[in-house]
């Protein structure tokens, strides 16, 4: 069996996937900053040093696949600058960080996004090129954090989940040359801190066309996002590289149905 890294394994769609990982008979590394086997903060540039050292030095012959997950919302409690750097520096410094293990052993590499992110419109606090195509985590959160948190929160949250999706498009074909699949997974609205931390049902949360849920008023459980998760990350997904796959209840098809 394998050893594989699962970023904000402690809670939620982590958890799940944690669950599922192990239950195929696989080691699991969780690493979070509540209770992880490693414990680390991937919204600094410790944390994520941290986080590769220790999972190179848990797992020396190679890992397996590796499932970035964790992330943060636009609550107030955050900085701009922190929703950036967890959700997407943090998600691709730690894959770059551990792409020559996954090599070793032809891992795969699959990252957690979000419907909401994924499809949402351009707009003036938008900052997902910046992340992109400049790449300058300090430059980037100090303007963020020049903006109104209440404006811009939401948008400073899609940009990273943007970036993070075109990160992938742009990487899997190198990687993926090199044996290294890198894939991605868009939920819906799902029942996780995340959500709850910043909206209520009652607020109109769960009144997305979500097909699979409908007039049920309720978000979808993690574990379907998790099991999607665990197959982009098993060898049984080698044939798929560069995917954005819309685990959203069906919200991409019917909010743009014609779009192939």
């Amino acid at each position: 069996m394998g050893i594989y890294a699962v970023t904000g394994g402690t809670k939620g769609i982590g958890k799940e996937t944690v669950g599922i990982l192990k239950s195929w008979g696989h080691d699991v590394i969780n690493i979070d900053i509540d209770a992880g086997d490693i414990v680390a903060d991937l919204g600094t540039a410790d944390g994520r040093a941290l986080a590769i050292s220790q999972v190179m030095k848990q797992c020396p012959d190679g890992l397996d696949g590796l499932v970035s997950n964790a992330g943060v919302g636009p609550i107030p409690i955050y900085k701009l600058s922190y929703i950036l750097s967890v959700n997407y520096f943090g998600g691709v410094v730690l894959a770059e960080g551990l792409y020559a293990w996954l090599k070793k052993k032809r891992g795969n590499c699959v990252m957690t996004l979000t419907c909401s992110g994924y499809y949402s419109s351009r707009g003036m606090f938008s900052v997902d090129a910046l992340l992109n195509n400049c790449g300058e985590e300090e430059r980037i959160g100090r303007l963020v954090d020049t903006f109104d948190p209440e404006m811009a929160g939401n948008a400073i949250y899609s940009s990273s989940k943007v970036a993070l999706a075109r990160w992938v498009r742009r990487t899997s074909a190198s990687w993926a040359a090199n044996g290294v699949n890198v894939n991605a997974v868009a939920p819906g609205a799902v029942d996780t801190t995340i959500m709850q931390d910043f909206r209520k049902p009652e607020d109109g949360l769960y009144d997305m066309p979500m097909a699979t849920l409908f007039r049920q008023n309720r978000a979808m459980p993690p574990v379907e996002i998790a099991q999607a998760l665990a197959f982009l990350v098993s060898p049984a997904a080698k044939g798929i590289s560069g995917s954005i796959l819309s685990c959203d209840g069906g919200i991409a098809a019917v909010v743009d149905s014609e779009r192939v």
